[in-house]
């Protein structure tokens, strides 16, 4: 079962959906939602405008377990489907149709390294998107996960287009502005607050609430994912790589029993997950504009 919480403007405006702990193990997004739920319950903030719904926790059995997941990951291949194969299949049934009905969507999700939060995006041109991702307080803008998935992705001969697909991309399909925020590590207790003052700016920012953003960063950074490498059985990163690690050309970032990967130009590392099972999505490089 899912919970989720609507709240309406007595003046027409956007549909926001904002979505906590797609993957079980991720809470900061459901700390910060239920924080405002409580602020707008009890009438501390007030919408102006629109329609914004809040499902706190999409993966409840992974979130109770503290697991990223049960049988998969809800955050790939999210799409419906006629006969769901998994739980996590079933939630995406019911999330669907949630993102088909926004017109904005601030997904909420933490990372295993840490480090900066980051906001991840469907493109730098969009002057829209690039505009509503800055407010949400990000160091870093990134771009390119769909085409990275198409072109190295596990499924890539076979040009499976929702292999990589998950609550952004769905949304995206739809018209939606959709982008998702990644507010530091798992279990840093800052990552709530740096969720729930996003949750307020994207408010503001679309003029649902009363109150000024805060002005964005300067000096953002924006890097395009390129390539996803999945774990090899005895599989090791080189070195404990830090989000956004700057690479040269030539340098070793990891090694398994048969192949050693090593950085084809001057590149950065995303995401490294040094303890990804077997199969699963172990990092991503790109470039910096």
């Amino acid at each position: 079962m899912l919970h989720s919480h609507s709240f309406h403007g007595l003046e027409p405006g956007p549909r926001l959906l904002i979505l906590g702990a797609v993957h079980g193990n991720e809470p900061c997004g459901t700390v910060a939602i239920r924080r405002v739920l409580q602020e707008l319950a009890s009438g501390v903030l007030s919408l102006t405008r629109g329609r914004v719904t809040f499902v706190p926790i999409c993966n409840p059995k992974a979130f109770a377990l503290d697991v990223r997941q049960t049988e998969r990951n809800l955050n790939r291949y999210l799409v419906p489907m006629a006969q769901p194969d998994c739980y996590e299949a079933q939630l995406g049934n019911v999330l669907c149709p949630l993102l088909a009905d926004c017109d904005v969507l601030l997904d909420i999700h933490s990372y295993t390294v840490g480090g900066a939060p980051f906001v991840l995006v469907k493109d730098f041109v969009s002057k829209t998107d690039g505009d509503f991702a800055v407010t949400l307080g990000a160091e870093v803008l990134l771009t390119g996960w769909a085409a990275a998935y198409e072109a190295t992705g596990r499924n890539a001969s076979q040009v499976d287009a929702n292999e990589g697909v998950g609550t952004t991309e769905y949304a995206r399909r739809f018209g939606a502005l959709a982008v998702t925020l990644e507010c530091g590590q798992h279990k840093d207790p800052t990552c709530a607050d740096i969720a729930y003052q996003a949750i307020h700016n994207a408010l503001r920012h679309l003029n649902m609430m009363t109150g000024t953003v805060p002005k964005p960063l300067t000096n953002i950074r924006r890097v395009t994912m390129e390539q996803v490498f999945y774990r090899d059985a005895g599989g090791e990163l080189a070195q404990p790589w830090q989000n956004f690690a700057p690479l040269t050309a030539g340098t070793t970032i990891a090694t398994s029993a048969d192949r050693t990967i090593a950085a084809e130009k001057d590149c950065v590392i995303i995401m490294p997950k040094a303890a990804a099972a077997v199969g699963e999505e172990w990092f991503y490089l790109g470039v910096e504009d």
